[in-house]
């Protein structure tokens, strides 16, 4: 069994009109969204043991919050991830080293949003900076996960606590 969980970055700030978008951090509320959904992975016990983020500042600066409360073995930034398509996204999963069981990919909207439906056939209108859902495959291998055959563990985000 595989799983992955699909998170969107947290909430990001626009103080700087002139940074572009790749280069935006997190707002206050960002910096204090991100450990919270850390902690609730935490409690639903799906702990990933590898994550795969954009490249972007935000999704960086996502990160580094959720590590400072989860455990994770290996981390890679992937320029792909930036403002990617859920095909993209899910050419990336594809790819996850079958050494791990568990991963967490960190991007941006629309791709994660779309990625739930693409994946496991879950409609969600949008998901909210730092949702996070967990997605279950019956497969051995990454590499054997096919569209639409994940089954959706979980779905949560900052407003629910």
């Amino acid at each position: 069994m595989k799983r992955i969980l699909l998170m969107r970055h947290a909430k990001s700030s626009w103080d700087s009109p002139l940074l572009d978008d790749h280069s935006r951090g997190l707002n206050s509320r960002g910096k204090n969204d991100a450990p919270l959904m850390a902690e609730q992975i935490k409690q639903k016990g799906i702990l990933p043991e590898i994550v795969y983020s954009s490249d972007s500042i935000r999704t960086k600066e996502t990160l580094k919050l959720v590590t400072s409360v989860l455990p994770i073995a290996k981390t890679q930034f992937i320029s792909k991830l930036y403002l990617a398509s859920e095909s993209e996204i899910y050419d990336v999963i594809k790819q996850i080293d079958n050494q791990f069981d568990t991963a967490l990919i960190i991007a941006h909207n629309p791709g994660i949003t779309e990625a739930f439906y693409y994946l496991a056939n879950v409609h969600i209108d949008n998901v909210p900076t730092s949702g996070v859902g967990c997605l279950t495959f019956d497969v051995n291998h990454f590499s054997e996960i096919r569209p639409r055959t994940g089954r959706l563990e979980y779905f949560i985000y900052p407003n629910q606590f």
